[in-house]
């Protein structure tokens, strides 16, 4: 029997922002990869899984441990029983078969991180709000003359409004790093971020310790 926890729950509704199937594998740990392959994320979780299970509609499956008080689930063969220690009332779900869904095939090895900083909730919550008064769907991160800036912008209009938040980070490169804003389906929190010139980045969740990797732009540029 497993219980699944909140944190749990929230974590796995995050997920489903990325993609809305995953496949949960035996142990600790649970992955998501969106369909484009542009978002990778994983976590830690308390809870252990017994087998490989494929959930085709993840908010489903999350909208109906809602129908049980405490919900309990029973692991088998090709499905799951969620029920309450009173009994009553119990939900069979049935998995669906792994091989038609979209999962991680392997981790992912970050390269040498070119740039490293620190995010504080309130950081993104600046961006976001920024991107939805302006109409625009990229943050760019700007190292010039010794700053660190999140800027939100549209890269393809140079006569668009700009929005420019100084995270109080010191830097000796120049780097202009474009994200799709819509790509940073990320859980509240603080984040650790690792950005490579290789477009790929890491962001780690400083209180659970989940992580994403997120690819940047094709025009994000390093150096001079």
């Amino acid at each position: 029997m497993v219980n699944i926890s909140n944190e749990t729950i929230s974590i796995l509704k995050n997920f489903a922002t990325i993609n809305p199937n995953i496949v949960l594998q035996p142990g600790g740990k649970v992955k998501t990869i969106a369909e484009a392959k542009n978002i990778l994320a994983s976590a830690s979780i308390a809870e252990e899984f017994p087998s490989e299970m494929g959930i085709y509609d993840l908010n489903e499956f999350l909208s109906v441990l809602t129908l049980i008080t405490a919900p309990s689930i029973s692991f088998e063969e090709n499905s799951a029983v969620i029920s309450n220690a009173s009994g009553g009332s119990k939900v069979r779900y049935f998995f669906s078969d792994p091989s038609i869904l979209t999962a991680p095939s392997k981790d992912i090895n970050m390269p040498e991180a070119d740039v490293t900083l620190s995010l504080k909730s309130t950081d993104l919550q600046s961006v976001t709000k920024a991107a939805a008064v302006l109409g625009h769907n990229e943050l760019s991160i700007v190292g010039s003359n010794g700053k660190v800036v999140l800027r939100v912008l549209d890269s393809k209009d140079t006569s668009a409004n700009t929005f420019d938040y100084d995270v109080g980070t010191t830097t000796d490169s120049e780097f202009n790093f474009i994200f799709n804003i819509a790509n940073l389906k990320l859980l509240p929190g603080d984040y650790s971020v690792e950005i490579s010139s290789k477009l790929i980045s890491r962001w780690t969740n400083t209180t659970n310790n989940t992580q994403y990797f997120i690819a940047l732009e094709k025009n994000s540029q390093f150096g001079a």
